[in-house]
């Protein structure tokens, strides 16, 4: 690895030097090297700085946001699916522990609380009845 980096740092060294080279070439003659193409280089880094700078940062902020969005739907999805599948856990285990116990079952009315605990599973159920006693 280290040779890799000594031998790119003599090469930038050596390129630093021919440009300068160069440059000192020009001024003591009055000759400049690629003069036609030197204000359409211009141009083109111009665009392209501008470009670096304002567009390329707004485009990543927008994919920024974008992901962040899709992240938050997908955790409030997958917080949504474990609640409902742990309810769903908890309500097989109690039928399991009823039926192994063969608990006596009172022919009494729900509480108005459990009435609406009911309903509103229901309603989130999409209005399903799954036909176990509430």
């Amino acid at each position: 690895m280290w040779l890799f980096f000594t031998i790119t740092l003599l090469l930038s060294c050596l390129g630093m030097l021919v440009l300068l080279w160069l440059k000192r070439y020009e001024l003591r003659t009055g000759r400049m090297f690629f003069a036609g193409a030197r204000p359409r280089l211009g141009e083109f880094f111009s665009r392209t700085l501008v470009w670096v700078e304002y567009a390329l940062p707004a485009l990543l902020a927008h994919a920024a946001k974008r992901l962040w969005r899709a992240a938050r739907v997908l955790a409030h999805r997958t917080v949504a699916w474990v609640v409902v599948g742990t309810e769903t856990l908890l309500e097989r285990g109690l039928q399991v522990l009823r039926h192994k116990t063969d608990a006596p079952r009172q022919g009494g009315e729900a509480s108005p609380f459990l009435r609406e605990v009911a309903e509103h599973k229901k309603i989130l159920r999409g209005g399903q009845d799954d036909g176990q006693p509430e």
